[in-house]
């Protein structure tokens, strides 16, 4: 529960920066990869970012403790991010 917690306020500190206008499709897209996707499809998704080695082992660990989560948690935190981008702190 933890994790999701930190995942939310993590999300909703990209989501909603003052400065953005409009959220990158990549981080969409590798956070939805993070969420549902196989293990390969979320690196292949980090992969135009060039991450160095250290950022792929900690992808790899995240993803890895991201798949802990009952599919009901991920639907959740799915559910509570696309909230989060429609709220008006968002808009």
């Amino acid at each position: 529960m933890k994790l999701t917690i930190a995942f939310a306020l993590v999300t909703l500190t990209l989501f909603c920066r003052p400065a953005s206008t409009e959220v990158c499709p990549s981080l969409l897209y590798a956070l939805g990869n993070l969420l549902i996707g196989m293990p390969s499809s979320y690196e292949a998704a980090l992969e135009p970012l060039s991450p160095d080695k250290d950022m792929k082992e900690a992808t790899r660990q995240l993803k890895a403790l991201i798949d802990t989560l009952s599919p009901k948690t991920k639907d959740s935190v799915l559910q509570r991010m696309g909230k989060i981008v429609q709220s008006p702190e968002c808009a």
